[in-house]
């Protein structure tokens, strides 16, 4: 069940972001866990590249590539209050839950 896809950007030779999603199994996940079937999507950017659009991008280009591997579904974990939250619903998420400061979304493919 370990399938990993992700993608990177690199700005003046410099890593600046990256993000993958990736299967997990109901005994082995991340916060962002909501069903086998559901890869789990992890983003980052360096703070002093965050708020520029690199986030959307990366999204954008991970949604895509998710959709083209088949996937219905994909899901995350962010943490409650972050600016975050607001990318990833202009992307289509919505929260499905809450635990220990921590919000699980999730975006529908189709």
């Amino acid at each position: 069940l370990a399938s990993t896809s992700a993608t990177a950007v690199l700005r003046f030779f410099q890593r600046v972001g990256a993000a993958w999603y990736r299967l997990f199994s109901e005994d082995n996940h991340g916060y962002g866990f909501v069903d086998e079937e559901t890869p789990e999507l992890s983003i980052a950017i360096v703070p002093s590249r965050r708020g520029s659009g690199l986030g959307s991008e990366l999204l954008d280009a991970l949604l895509e590539r998710a959709r083209g591997d088949g996937h219905h579904a994909i899901s995350l974990s962010v943490e409650q209050g972050s600016p975050a939250i607001g990318l990833y619903e202009r992307h289509g998420f919505s929260q499905v839950g809450e635990d220990d400061g921590g919000v699980t979304m999730r975006c529908e493919l189709g």
